[in-house]
């Protein structure tokens, strides 16, 4: 979690898109807001 959240979370901009294998397209700006809520379910 910690390399994901500072390679992606740390430079890019929350305008960024993304588009996972699962769940709906998100943006790093809808998702950033759930970093605590990860850490704390361990992921």
């Amino acid at each position: 979690m910690d390399d994901g959240e500072s390679r992606i979370f740390g430079e890019l901009p929350d305008e960024t898109w993304f588009y996972p294998g699962h769940g709906d397209d998100s943006t790093l700006g809808e998702q950033r807001a759930h970093l605590a809520e990860w850490r704390e379910r361990g992921w």
